[in-house]
Parts: C-alpha cells; structure tokens; sequence
C-alpha cells in the first residue's frame, strides 16, 4: 500500500497529469495494459483503504481514485481513446466531464436483451437473476461465460467492464 503522504502529493498534481501519466502507461499502452495497470492501482488506493488515516488522506486517496476511474474509462473505449489522444495534442490533459459520462444508456436493457448467441443468452439471464439479487460476483461469472459465446458483442463486453468498476468499489474486498 502506498504510504498515505504519497496521496496528498499526488492528488495535487493530478490537474496537470494526462490519463496514461495517471495510470502509468505509455500511450502505446494495449487494452490489456490500461486494464492491468488500473486494476494495480485500483487495488493500490482505494478509499477504502484510507479510513483510518486523518482525513485529508481520505481525501487525496478519493480524488486519486476518482481521476484513476475517469483515466480508465476513457483510455479503455477506443473511440474515447482517439478523442482524447487528440486532445492531449493540443495540451488538453483531461477529457470534457460529458464525454466521460458518455457512458451509454442502457434503457432497461437486460444482459439477456443484449446477448445474441444462443448460448449466451442463458448465461446472461442467469446473470440478469444475479445481478437483481445484489450478488455481483457470481453475475460476473455468468457474464464471462455470456462474453465467451458472443464474442463480438462490444455491449455486452462494456456491461462487464462496468461490473468490474462495481466490485471494485465493493467495500470489504480490500
């Protein structure tokens, strides 16, 4: 675990960090890269972990992880990825709040909706039962094998990802 001091001091120069400085990456960085560097780090400084320190460290390890988040979200869509790599271009080191709420909506569309393969449709209405009951890992379990049947489906790939993010965050895993 990072000391707690190293959180204040990173969390000041995070405004002037771009998102691979952020996860540290190069921009060359694949998508398994981004995605294991985040998870690294994810695990590194988590709020969570925090508690206990005074609170200007819970702070700093929230803003650390919150900006890690938004580095992640957007270097692991590619469309997001060429966006901002232009941007970061032109000295813009942080990608506009609504592109990074671009997250797509979801009206109500189930993983079963989504899922096109026969097959994964039965794991994606498993994982729809699990998911309604709040049991998110074993509703992971279901949506990787969804994943494995379909696998050129980019929107039931991002409905994983945003399960990742969510047991990320799940107090009591770190």
């Amino acid at each position: 675990m990072a000391a707690p001091s190293t959180f204040l001091v990173w969390a000041e120069s995070l405004e002037t960090m771009d998102y691979y400085d952020i996860l540290r990456v190069p921009m060359a960085a694949s998508p398994e890269e981004i995605q294991k560097a985040f998870h690294q780090l994810s695990l590194r400084c988590h709020p969570d972990r925090f508690v206990d320190e005074p609170e200007e460290v819970g702070r700093a390890a929230s803003a650390v992880f919150k900006r890690l988040v938004e580095a992640y979200n957007v270097l692991r869509r590619p469309a997001l990825r060429v966006r901002y790599d232009n941007e970061l271009k032109k000295g813009q080191v942080k990608l506009d709040e609504h592109a990074v709420a671009q997250k797509k909506t979801f009206e109500q569309r189930t993983l079963f909706m989504i899922a096109k393969d026969p097959k994964a449709k039965q794991y994606a209405a498993k994982a729809d039962q699990f998911l309604s009951s709040g049991a998110l890992e074993q509703a992971r379990i279901q949506l990787i094998s969804a994943c494995q049947h379909d696998p050129g489906n980019e929107e039931l790939k991002d409905r994983l990802a945003i399960l990742y993010e969510a047991l990320a965050l799940e107090p009591g895993d770190f």
